[in-house]
């Protein structure tokens, strides 16, 4: 049935071509062949001789005669558009006849009138030029212009301006028809495509079937929009050519678009045609580069799962090596089909092409240098995604390395985002690398008097560093006496844990250990600055940890002999309390 309308349409569309409808190739084909008189006879072009240039006589988009000699200062064109006038003017008067018009010999020429008006003038090098005598040129240029008068009043009539509009209106209708048919067909199909993608979503075991439609239904989608779009147009543009072409006036707008439509499409083919070659070259290499990517992901897949081992390349080499690699394959595809491409040789893609590498240089410099310190990061091995690390000021987990940045979470779940550039120019602390192995270290400083022994400091920072959770027994914790200072005493407890995440939650705790042990073993975690600004008498630990029948101390104040009793009254009185044990 489908078939049978768009049959009828088509012979509905031949119909209504209007009889003075000239196809583009049929005009050129007349206005450029000679006739065959032009090959034979006695009166061809010499051979010294070039071929004289004409002026074509068209009147309602319908070639005429041709003029071929120039007169006084008229070109073959300037006499051509005059005798176009004339006869327009004469065929617009309906009171002269067609068969008014005659010939009218002269010595150089031969004039053509109609109703005592020259039309024209035939002269002999129009007819050496057209390859006939002059007699006969006139005679055929006059019978010429009979029938384009008649042509013109008839196309020109009341009558053919109703028919012309009655085939108007029934283009119409046909091209409202046809595109409505053309939405409804459009519609069906994406209702049913639709449909398919749909139910291949919702299937759980999919098979081969509902795979391929998962994939190629959006482009199905894609691809038939575009087509009915380019079918719509078509038909909009048929429609424009065949109703101008049903109207004199308009004719000539009609036959300009089709030329141009057809010329266009002519050399779309003829280009894609001298094109095949290198689209086959493409191809090729597009199959090569795709063939060896896979290659390469094949090859880099079983690296990374450990199937496969190379002495020296590490599993976590394998996914960057394999970017890297596919990268440097799809960038020297590029590179070998960039000839072939369409275009690619015109000033416009060159142009762009030059355009696009000025701003690529001037402004990816920052972005070379990070890509090249990430590849470096890569193969150095610095820290692994999952790492615990310190770089600068900022400590974190490593979640995402790539080949510009490398992202590292904080214990205060910040994300920090930091250019492989900036790692590359300073130094970064992995605490995981050891922490897998026997340990990492961690470590805090504490000051304590000369009067405390240094050995029972020593065991209660060690009891603490073993009461913190997260800290392991072995490797035991040990304690460095970094310096004797002036005043105190600087203990550094050193202790090894195998969960660097936790180091925050590992001091906090090691701290309040310290300040536990401290305290129950009744020692001051001060110095002596502290001690000499108090007044001496209590213990600066918490009243929990005092011991019951604690005494405070207070000075021990010796009275020499030889002093007098005032004296001794202005020393005790500066001396504080005082004590009245006796040395």
């Amino acid at each position: 049935m489908k078939k049978g309308i768009l049959s009828a349409c088509l012979g509905a569309i031949i119909w209504l071509t209007p009889a003075g409808f000239v196809p583009p190739t049929s005009a050129q084909q007349q206005s450029t062949v000679p006739p065959a008189s032009a090959t034979s006879g006695n009166n061809q072009t010499p051979p010294g001789e070039e071929a004289a240039e004409s002026g074509q006589v068209v009147i309602d988009s319908n070639p005429i005669l041709r003029v071929y000699e120039p007169i006084a200062n008229l070109t073959p064109d300037a006499r051509a558009e005059g005798i176009e006038s004339r006869i327009i003017k004469f065929a617009r008067d309906s009171h002269v006849t067609p068969e008014a018009v005659r010939l009218q010999p002269r010595e150089a020429w031969t004039e053509i009138l109609a109703d005592d008006i020259v039309i024209m003038a035939v002269t002999d090098a129009d007819a050496r030029a057209a390859g006939t005598k002059r007699d006969a040129l006139a005679l055929q240029d006059a019978e010429k212009i009979r029938t384009a008068v008649r042509t013109y009043r008839d196309e020109h009539s009341w009558r053919m301006l109703l028919r012309a509009i009655v085939k108007t209106c029934l283009a119409t209708f046909i091209l409202v028809g046809t595109l409505w048919l053309v939405r409804r067909i459009g519609l069906f199909f994406r209702r049913r495509i639709e449909k398919q993608i749909n139910v291949s979503a919702s299937v759980e075991s999919k098979s081969a079937w509902h795979v391929a439609v998962d994939y190629l239904g959006p482009f199905a989608l894609a691809a038939g929009t575009f087509l009915r779009w380019v079918l719509i147009l078509g038909l909009l543009e048929a429609y424009l050519t065949v109703t101008l072409g049903f109207y004199s006036s308009t004719r000539e707008i009609s036959l300009t678009a089709t030329r141009w439509v057809l010329s266009q499409l002519e050399v779309l083919a003829s280009s894609g045609l001298d094109y095949l070659p290198s689209l086959v070259v493409l191809a090729v290499i597009i199959l090569l580069a795709y063939y060896v990517t896979r290659l390469i992901k094949l090859i880099f897949g079983q690296i990374r799962k450990g199937d496969v081992k190379i002495h020296g390349f590490y599993p976590d080499w394998a996914e960057p090596t394999e970017k890297l690699l596919r990268m440097l394959v799809v960038v020297l595809a590029l590179i070998v089909a960039f000839p072939y491409l369409p275009g690619a040789k015109s000033p416009a893609f060159q142009g762009i092409s030059i355009f696009v590498g000025v701003l690529l240089s001037l402004g990816s410099s920052s972005a070379v240098a990070n890509a090249i310190a990430g590849i470096i990061l890569t193969y150095m091995r610095s820290f692994l995604v999952g790492d615990w690390i310190q770089i600068g000021e900022h400590m974190g987990e490593v979640v995402e390395r790539n080949l510009l940045v490398t992202r590292i979470l904080t214990p205060k779940a910040e994300i920090i985002t930091i250019p492989n550039a900036t790692v590359m120019s300073g130094s970064v602390k992995n605490y995981s690398t050891e922490a897998r192995k026997a340990g990492v270290i961690f470590y805090t400083s504490v000051s304590i008097g000369f009067d405390a022994p240094w050995r029972t400091v020593h065991q209660l920072l060690i009891n603490a560093a073993l009461a913190t959770v997260h800290v392991l027994s072995q490797p035991a914790p040990f304690v460095l006496q970094r310096s004797l200072d002036d005043f105190y005493v600087t203990y550094e407890l050193n202790a090894y844990t195998d969960a660097p995440r936790e180091v925050l939650n590992i001091y906090s705790d090691l701290h309040r250990n310290i300040q536990d042990k401290f305290n129950e073993a009744g020692m001051e975690i001060c110095s002596p600055h502290f001690s000499a600004l108090r007044d001496g008498n209590p213990i600066a630990i918490p009243d929990q940890y005092v011991k019951s029948g604690y005494k405070a101390p207070g000075f021990r104040v010796h009275v020499a002999e030889a002093e007098d009793d005032h004296s001794s009254r202005t020393r005790l009185a500066s001396a504080g309390p005082v004590s009245t044990d006796e040395s």
